[in-house]
């Protein structure tokens, strides 16, 4: 649905003495020499491995002497990171709303895609979703709609993103009036518009 989603690994190195670039220097060369027929870069602070169309960003990390993990922040040095928490969040999230977030959160992903990525960073999405308060909504589509809802326009973004969001609220508040006047046919033609289909 996305072809600039991709699969991201975490290695851990065992030691943690060395600046991130060593690190990201190692990754390359053990992608060079396993991988290489398939396109490899870097792209800071990641080496990005393409087999068959899927990417994958492998990041270093290293543990702290208090048991941190840390990855490259971006410009040569350290960051803490818990990738594990979020993951919790998430978890808990979707089981108190009867499995819905995470689908939820795909066709999110799925609309930013085809509305040609308003929103950068896939992990802001999420975090931003599992924020919502989501509650007495029935099902999937009552999910989606409350998160195009929850949108807002900003002066800090660039017009075409403003755009994107008032034209997404407007499809889902078109849909809702058509489900209203009991007009399925229009409400479905109406939210293909979301998607472009």
């Amino acid at each position: 649905m996305d072809e600039r989603s991709d699969i991201d690994y975490m290695i851990v190195f065992s030691e943690n003495n060395a600046t991130p670039q060593t690190y990201l220097n190692r990754l390359k060369a053990f992608v060079e020499k396993y991988y290489r027929s398939s396109d490899i870069r870097q792209s800071s602070p990641t080496i990005v491995l393409e087999l068959n169309h899927i990417k994958f960003d492998l990041v270093p990390a290293t543990t702290t002497r208090l048991g941190e993990l840390q990855i490259p922040d971006g410009s040569c040095g350290w960051m803490t990171t818990n990738p594990n928490d979020f993951n919790a969040t998430l978890e808990a999230k979707n089981k108190g709303h009867k499995s819905l977030i995470k689908p939820t959160i795909r066709l999110f992903k799925y609309w930013n895609a085809t509305a040609e990525f308003p929103f950068r960073s896939s992990f802001e999405m999420e975090k931003w979703v599992c924020g919502l308060s989501l509650w007495f909504l029935a099902n999937q589509k009552d999910y989606f709609f409350a998160v195009i809802e929850n949108l807002s326009t900003s002066s800090s973004y660039a017009q075409w993103v403003n755009d994107k969001i008032t034209r997404a609220k407007t499809i889902v508040a078109n849909v809702r009036q058509y489900e209203k006047d009991e007009m399925p046919v229009s409400a479905e033609n109406e939210i293909k518009k979301l998607f472009r289909l």
